[in-house]
């Protein structure tokens, strides 16, 4: 029931953290747009398609001290990719369908590039 999917510990997912100097933003945006139209495409709120209970993309610039942020920042922008999958199976529903992508090569091309932290199959240890 909908019960459960609030039932989250235990749920899997994708935690993708990227840096890039702000040079290279606008190129990390387009591929971050081109995986978000994917996601659309092949994912759902609801059991219609792949069950997550959230995808977003986050963003910011980087700080040189988070406790002062009037230190200024690096002239780096951080970006959080985030995916919930509301059944463990929804992990690998979510490779079969990304291997159809036509997008996949560019999108782990950037991960590979400007990843700093990738959680794969990540377990949900603590929730509200």
């Amino acid at each position: 029931g909908l019960g459960d999917v609030y039932k989250r510990q235990g749920q899997r997912t994708f935690n993708f953290g990227l840096k890039t100097t702000k040079d290279n933003a606008e190129q990390v945006e387009k591929i971050i747009s081109t995986h978000a139209a994917f996601m659309r495409e092949n994912h759902s709120l609801d059991d219609s398609k792949i069950q997550v209970i959230h995808y977003y993309v986050s963003k910011s610039e980087e700080f040189k001290n988070l406790a002062d942020p009037s230190e200024g920042t690096t002239g780096n922008m951080l970006y959080t990719i985030n995916e919930v999958y509301v059944h463990p199976e929804g992990i690998g529903q979510h490779m079969e369908a990304a291997m159809a992508w036509d997008g996949i090569q560019d999108f782990m091309e950037l991960l590979g590039t400007y990843g700093e932290v990738l959680v794969a199959n990540g377990e949900v240890i603590e929730t509200l």
